[in-house]
């Protein structure tokens, strides 16, 4: 017996732009648990992360969700649908949970302790490692670090860094004074020498809670000390730290910009309707690539295929391709969405300053395209830019 096909479509073959943009994508937890999100962006960041969102990097035996890197960056995504501020905010906490379980996982030592405080107290963890006129190396940090009888004194400043008043932890890097040494360690957020000041004037990401950190003879504990190598090497942490941020990232604003493409499919027709679905047909086509290209390069680390070089290129590559794609779909759908895309305070024009801020993440373009450049004509890879 022949099925039917009715409208060109096969019976129960309908579904949504929603459901188009997810393909491929893994479920993840509710960020709020079903539960109306707090109008509170502290308080929001607070409700997700006690729920089990946050720990997907740690492993099962400490506590976590035992998650791999496209178990929390399809997690990311999600809650980059939902809430753009937050994800960003939390996109940071998943990349130091996740960069310290890869450091155990790799070297099976006491930072499992580390894991399981996190894990069982569900604790947020700052990524703060941007520095003012800082490399993008996290071992070439201007933070400076002296040793002392229990463990390090830090004086630096960090900026911009999110989840700034709302984190327990904070996970940073800091160059040892008179040594060729370079350190990375968790930071209680309680810690005498600590000071968050001021804030973001961002245009867009208004609500993850970004501000600036001031350490003064900070006092860390050897035991909150999990890595330390010499200043400026690209080693194990540094390439886990750069392709757990990029895929992360491209989940983020994945999601981000999917919820602006429904939103225009939603909106009343501001154009001509062959245009405006030419618009979310390629806003589509070009997530469905990028989203590929993030869980393929995400796979291929949990399965231990991608490593070294090449891990570091395919990164540099995921990377620029977030900013064009973000170009791409931008322009696209502004025609559709008309003039509320540039009207103060409205659901189109919040996401597209929101999505704006893809541009403004590290590794920069300049540094993506160095390390791409150098990779194919066989020369040393490097996260310092040359001037």
């Amino acid at each position: 017996m022949t099925t039917p096909i009715v409208n060109g479509e096969l019976p129960g073959m309908q579904i949504s732009w929603r459901e188009v943009l997810a393909y491929g994508w893994l479920d993840g937890p509710d960020p709020w648990d079903s539960l109306t999100p707090p109008s509170d962006p502290r308080e929001r960041i607070a409700a997700v992360a006690a729920g089990e969102l946050a720990i997907i990097p740690i492993p099962a035996e400490f506590g976590g969700g035992g998650g791999d890197l496209v178990m929390a960056a399809s997690a990311q995504r999600q809650l980059g649908l939902a809430d753009p501020s937050i994800a960003v905010a939390l996109n940071m906490h998943m990349h130091s949970v996740g960069l310290l379980a890869e450091h155990w996982k790799r070297r099976r030592d006491v930072s499992w302790m580390l894991l399981e405080a996190i894990g069982s107290g569900h604790q947020l963890v700052g990524s703060a490692f941007a520095e003012p006129g800082g490399s993008a190396n996290i071992l070439r940090s201007k933070t400076r670090a002296v040793r002392t009888s229990s463990g390090f004194r830090l004086t630096g400043t960090k900026f911009p860094c999110s989840l700034s008043s709302t984190a327990e932890l904070f996970c940073l890097s800091a160059q040892v004074v008179d040594e060729d040494i370079a350190i990375v360690a968790l930071c209680p957020a309680g810690s005498p020498g600590l000071k968050v000041e001021g804030d973001w004037p961002s245009l867009g990401m208004r609500a993850s809670d970004t501000a600036r950190l001031e350490l003064t003879d900070v006092e860390i504990d050897r035991r909150l000390v999990f890595h330390e190598a010499p200043v400026g090497t690209i080693d194990d942490i540094v390439i886990e730290g750069l392709i757990w941020f990029v895929v992360l990232i491209t989940a983020t604003y994945h999601g981000v910009l999917s919820s602006l493409t429904e939103l225009a499919a939603r909106s009343p027709a501001r154009c001509a309707a062959h245009r405006k679905l030419d618009a979310l047909v390629n806003a589509t086509a070009e997530l469905g690539t990028l989203g590929a290209a993030c869980r393929d390069i995400g796979h291929r680390w949990s399965a231990g295929t991608l490593r070294g070089a090449t891990a570091m290129a395919a990164a540099a590559a995921l990377r620029i391709q977030l900013s064009a794609t973000t170009d791409r779909v931008l322009a696209g759908l502004r025609p559709v969405l008309g003039a509320v895309a540039y009207t103060r305070d409205t659901p189109a024009s919040s996401l597209m300053l929101d999505a704006l801020a893809a541009h403004h993440h590290p590794p920069s373009i300049p540094l993506c395209e160095s390390l791409i450049a150098s990779a194919g004509s066989g020369q040393p890879l490097s996260l310092d830019l040359v001037p």
